[in-house]
């Protein structure tokens, strides 16, 4: 009997677990900005060139052996990076939007991960240079494991964002 109230107890906590992962959101949206000392030409310059973003994006830094192959437009709508890594997995950032020295528009796709994202990269310009607004918005679908694994995601996410933005900001404000 001891052993039979055990397994019922612990198919209870898994249901009771698995229920519950399908009330937890399945999208996330994650919005951070930065003030940049530059003009948003330079600013755009950084950002739309998908080679440059080795330099400044710290998913390029988690893996340096990482694949990367580039096709399609350079600098322009449809331009796009696959990798390959034993990190990051196999995925691609495609850029489907451009509004010049004002906005990038991407979508990522990460299998793997099963992470599918839009990202766009806001530049407006203010009085002492510009301010570049990064926001990245995704869905994990309905596997239950993916969203209790957004459930620290996000903070990871935001962190990232962030630290990509200050690197932003060092190239621009040193290209001037």
């Amino acid at each position: 009997m001891r052993g039979g109230k055990w397994f019922l107890n612990l198919l209870i906590f898994v249901f009771l677990v698995g229920l519950t992962g399908l009330f937890l959101p399945g999208e996330y949206e994650v919005e951070r900005s930065v003030e940049i000392n530059a003009p948003a030409d330079k600013v755009y310059a950084v950002i739309v060139d998908l080679r440059k973003w080795e330099q400044w994006s710290t998913w390029y830094q988690m893996d340096p052996n990482a694949v990367m192959t580039y096709d399609g437009p350079d600098r322009a709508i449809g331009m796009r990076v696959r990798w390959r890594s034993n990190i990051l997995g196999r995925g691609s950032i495609q850029i489907t939007s451009l509004q010049f020295n004002r906005e990038l528009v991407y979508t990522l796709d990460n299998p793997e991960h099963g992470i599918t994202a839009t990202g766009d990269l806001k530049i407006k310009p203010t009085e002492d240079g510009s301010e570049l607004t990064w926001i990245s918005r995704g869905s994990v679908g309905l596997s239950i494991i993916d969203r209790y694994k957004l459930l620290f995601f996000d903070d990871k996410l935001a962190r990232d964002i962030q630290v990509g933005l200050e690197n932003i900001k060092t190239l621009a404000e040193n290209s001037l």
